[in-house]
């Protein structure tokens, strides 16, 4: 009887101690299947308006195992093939629509705002003082909807971006008819070197030349630091930037969420340092958010940026 009761008592240790080891590995296994996988460029890796101060303001830390850095314009397709969880983007892409993707709201406003606005040089604009207000009627055509409208027609649609600049002028009320040929010096023209800015840059081209200016294209000229660096020293223009953009990289302010704010700041500085001109600033405000598939977001029930730091820190 008592051998029967030690192996009775011994058979029921080895059940628990199965139950607790295989119970842990379990549980492990499941805790790492349900890392949230996150896709983001080294730059927004190493910034502080990117990962960083995303993580210091939210509270939270994406696990650096189940992080990759990618191409911007990859990280799209590595959610639609469900690669990852998250991926950092742009307010504005043309993609955020085909592929069904949700922004998850920044509810505690961390990004900074990106709004877009055309700069001008100082001698250009006292040659054509009417410029402010040609460009100030295109401005307010765009919005975050038609950017992401134009975005798509490009990204997904493969249209090229001389004819939807073409179309989105046809559609609006901008253009005029047999314009006298303008007097003065070549407006010089450029652009970076991605799709929404070779959008903006071939309307702009469109648009003066239809008005009767004379035009020189330097589209696609390059990155920011290469913009700014031919603004300064008189090569270009015009040219499309964002508020954040000069605030983060060249200004070195940060924490700056407020449209009107942002705008004014980086208006005072670029006049009066460079006698470069900010027109009106846009409603489209380009600035990083976070991206999820739709279920994906839907099956794990996040809406904001503070319920995915709370599901990662649970």
């Amino acid at each position: 009887m008592l051998k029967n009761k030690k192996m009775i008592f011994l058979i029921v240790v080895l059940v628990l101690l199965s139950a607790f080891f295989l119970g842990g590995y379990t549980q492990e296994a499941s805790e790492e299947k349900e890392a949230i996988r996150m896709a983001t460029s080294v730059d927004f890796l190493e910034r502080e308006d990117g990962i960083p101060g995303l993580e210091k303001e939210y509270d939270f830390r994406f696990d650096r195992d189940a992080l990759s850095t990618i191409q911007i314009g990859l990280s799209y397709e590595a959610l639609d093939s469900d690669k990852v969880d998250v991926a950092m983007g742009y307010a504005t892409d043309g993609r955020i629509s085909s592929l069904n993707l949700r922004m998850l709201e920044d509810d505690r406003r961390f990004f900074p705002a990106y709004n877009v606005a055309a700069l001008v040089r100082g001698e250009v604009l006292a040659e054509h003082p009417e410029l402010e207000e040609l460009i100030h009627d295109l401005t307010v055509l765009f919005t975050d909807e038609k950017l992401i409208e134009l975005n798509e027609r490009a990204d997904v649609d493969g249209e090229e971006p001389d004819q939807i600049a073409e179309d989105f002028l046809l559609e609006s009320s901008l253009l005029v008819e047999n314009a006298e040929e303008k007097e003065g010096s070549t407006i010089v023209v450029s652009s970076k070197n991605w799709t929404e800015q070779l959008i903006l840059g071939s309307i702009t081209v469109q648009l003066l030349e239809n008005h009767g200016y004379n035009v020189r294209d330097r589209s696609s000229l390059g990155s920011t630091a290469v913009l700014r660096n031919a603004i300064e020293s008189d090569q270009i223009d015009i040219y499309w930037e964002y508020t954040g953009t000069t605030l983060m990289t060249s200004m070195g302010e940060e924490g700056i969420v407020s449209a009107e704010e942002a705008y004014e700041k980086v208006r005072e500085w670029d006049k009066e340092t460079h006698n470069i001109h900010w027109l009106n600033f846009a409603e489209a405000n380009n600035t990083y958010t976070l991206l999820m598939r739709e279920e994906r977001a839907e099956e794990l029930n996040l809406k904001t940026i503070s319920d995915l730091a709370n599901y990662i820190n649970n």
